[in-house]
């Protein structure tokens, strides 16, 4: 008998743990959601010796589930002046926006924040956001959010240009190398309804 009630209180703590776990872990299975492993280091940045760009990561999501006309893509910039050559995110034909501080730095997160209109920051518009600049070229330019921080979280909107009100929003699991020349994108992840919130993380 009291082997019965020492297993029935040890499975109640148990199941009561593993509810809570469930509660509060934006990582949890989310049909609303679409997420999208990818572990990939990127191109790592070079010295062009013109100025340009170089597209080295791009997400189209005009397929199922959004079919938005928005894409999503990363690029090495080699700018005029070179103080400006770095890794930026961009949306085509501004069909999207990332959340950045006041300098255009990207905004750098940790798991499980709640994505939405209300979350700090300023969104990019037609301005694409900075990564990181090149930091072996340019030692003292300001080093941004990401650059040496580990895996971090940044957050996104898609929208079409039909129905720019819809906005979905969405996040992606990035490291940047402290040298500011290596981008690795581990995973991306997005709401599948239009202004409706997530959370960093969440799958």
């Amino acid at each position: 008998m009291k082997k019965s009630i020492l297993f029935f209180l040890f499975a109640l703590v148990v199941l009561t743990f593993s509810s809570c776990k469930v509660e509060d872990d934006p990582t949890n299975d989310n049909p609303n959601v679409t997420s999208v492993q990818v572990d990939s280091t990127l191109k790592s940045f070079y010295v062009d010796p013109t100025p340009g760009l170089e597209g080295i990561y791009g997400y189209d999501f005009s397929s199922s589930p959004l079919f938005t006309d928005c894409v999503l893509l990363i690029n090495l910039y080699w700018y005029n002046p070179a103080s400006s050559n770095g890794i930026y995110l961009h949306f085509n034909n501004s069909k999207g926006d990332v959340l950045t501080d006041d300098n255009g730095f990207i905004k750098s997160f940790d798991s499980g924040v709640k994505i939405d209109s209300t979350l700090a920051g300023t969104w990019s518009g037609y301005d694409d956001g900075i990564f990181s600049y090149d930091y072996i070229a340019n030692p003292s330019a300001n080093k941004g959010n990401l650059a040496g921080q580990g895996d971090k979280y940044i957050v996104f909107r898609a929208f079409s240009g039909a129905l720019p009100q819809q906005k979905y929003y969405g996040w992606m699991r990035v490291s940047v190398t402290a040298n500011g020349r290596t981008l690795k994108v581990i995973a991306i992840g997005f709401q599948n309804n239009a202004n409706t919130s997530l959370r960093t993380g969440e799958l």
